[in-house]
């Protein structure tokens, strides 16, 4: 029985959109004019963060940005959408970020909310030597993801992590999510390593810690 972890009613991002007009290529939450699909949740979502992880499941699901900008979509269309509420499940975390989803949630959560000493630590806590390290790590990760079935959870948690956070403290974020989604896949011979995990979630859980749903012991 799926739970629902993410719950907005339609009125909500209905009346931004009564207030300020829809458009498309834009949010445009920043300032007072129209705003897109997403633009309009962002404005209304309960926990912060959420927004970022709506619009990560609505990409799967195939209502997310592009959608909302693709040619034939009316803001009739979009307002039906909206009218019908918005209820993301652990299901759609699951299908949307892999069987960590508890861990990216938390990651995103968290990084929206990140205090302004915070973000200085964690760009003090990368290197020359973390950022080139980083980069092959990278690629391992996104190779087991994809030996795993995860190739489309790993770039929705980088990206939904990263848009939460800002700047440095944004692909802090970024490489945390995905070694949340590759957690599991880790082991001593490799290719993907524990080291491979602990130097992508490295900065950050100097800075911040590890999720709680995160365990070290091998599986």
């Amino acid at each position: 029985m799926a739970n629902t972890i993410i719950s907005i009613t339609g009125a909500e991002p209905l009346a931004i959109l009564d207030a300020r007009g829809w458009t498309q290529g834009s949010y445009g939450y920043h300032g007072r004019g129209p705003v897109c699909l997403h633009g309009a949740i962002r404005l209304c979502t309960p926990v912060p963060g959420d927004a970022q992880i709506v619009e990560a499941v609505a990409q799967k699901q195939g209502w997310g940005t592009v959608w909302n900008d693709a040619y034939g979509t009316s803001e009739k269309m979009v307002r039906a959408l909206l009218a019908k509420g918005i209820e993301i499940t652990d299901n759609d975390l699951y299908a949307t970020f892999g069987c960590q989803w508890e861990a990216v949630v938390w990651i995103v959560r968290r990084a929206t909310v990140l205090t302004d000493d915070e973000r200085a630590a964690l760009a003090a806590a990368r290197s020359d030597e973390w950022d080139a390290a980083r980069d092959a790590t990278w690629g391992a990760a996104l190779s087991a993801a994809r030996d795993a079935e995860w190739d489309a959870a790993a770039p929705s948690a980088w990206d939904a992590a990263g848009s939460a956070a800002s700047a440095a403290a944004g692909d802090a974020a970024a490489c945390a999510a995905l070694s949340a989604v590759v957690w599991d896949l880790a082991c001593e011979a490799g290719p993907f390593t524990f080291a491979h995990r602990d130097l992508l979630v490295g900065p950050w859980e100097a800075v911040i810690g590890l999720p709680p749903t995160l365990d070290r012991s091998p599986t």
